[in-house]
């Protein structure tokens, strides 16, 4: 008899059982992906132990005074100019955060230069100045001059100025009338200006015009002081250091130092 060949059934797939997808993480790609979350979780717990560290240390140090840069800084502007323009704020930080030579005292930026561009927000360090700064542009800022004024001896209060001196600057001249006629005319040109320097004659001459006192003012003053002492005659007369006060001062002329009415200037 002819046997019957059974027919081959093809067998059913047998679905993976609930939650096989865990033993993944046995497989190479699943054993790196879990060191990569434990190192970042790690390095997160670092992160927080650090942060936690330095706020205790911060808040453990001691408070201490440093100045900080209120704008940017260029290169070669002098520690003068910095200190009398207040281009820093002085601001206290623990000692943690306090840069190494950091300046408490804005005093301490005389004579100095920056030799570096310093950016605001950054503390004014010695390692951003160094010494040689200008005595006579290193004081100067915006619309400041220095302008040099030959002066007698007397008239010039030679002997008694020094650098760092304050004076008012006065001028006289003859101011011209109508119909040409001319008539003396006394003015103050200045007032509270600073003496940058002041280069005494060897001549014994007590009238000689060689005495010269370099002197701060505005671009302004410049142009009336260098007028009045190319036309005329100028006066310093020395300040109070300090409490100095101002009264309101006409122009002088010979008809006010008579006590009669004065002819306007220029009428």
């Amino acid at each position: 008899m002819p046997t019957s060949t059974p027919e081959l059934t093809p067998k059913k797939k047998t679905p993976a059982p609930a939650g096989s997808k865990r033993f993944a993480l046995s497989t190479r790609p699943g054993t790196f992906a879990l060191a990569a979350v434990a190192a970042l979780a790690a390095l997160g717990v670092l992160l927080v132990f650090m942060s936690n560290y330095r706020d205790s240390v911060r808040s453990g140090a001691d408070q201490v005074r440093v100045l900080v840069a209120n704008r940017a800084i260029d290169q070669g502007t002098s520690g003068d100019v910095i200190a009398e323009a207040k281009l820093f704020n002085a601001t206290d930080v623990s000692e943690v955060d306090a840069s190494e030579g950091a300046f408490a005292d804005p005093s301490a930026l005389r004579g100095l230069v920056a030799n570096e561009a310093i950016y605001e927000g950054e503390q004014l360090t010695s390692d951003s100045f160094s010494s040689g700064a200008d005595p006579i542009a290193g004081r100067l800022e915006g619309v400041q001059r220095a302008l040099s004024i030959p002066v007698s001896k007397a008239e010039g209060n030679i002997g008694q100025l020094q650098t760092g001196s304050r004076i008012d600057v006065l001028g006289g001249f003859n101011a011209e009338q109508s119909g040409g006629r001319t008539r003396p005319v006394m003015d103050v040109l200045a007032r509270n200006v600073l003496v940058l320097k002041v280069e005494e004659s060897s001549s014994s001459t007590q009238n000689s015009d060689d005495h010269q006192v370099v002197v701060r003012v505005t671009d302004v003053e410049a142009s009336r002081i260098a007028f009045a002492s190319d036309t005329g005659q100028i006066w310093l007369t020395i300040r109070p250091p300090t409490l100095a006060k101002n009264s309101k001062i006409n122009p002088v002329q010979l008809e006010s130092l008579l006590g009669v009415d004065t002819i306007p200037v220029g009428g």
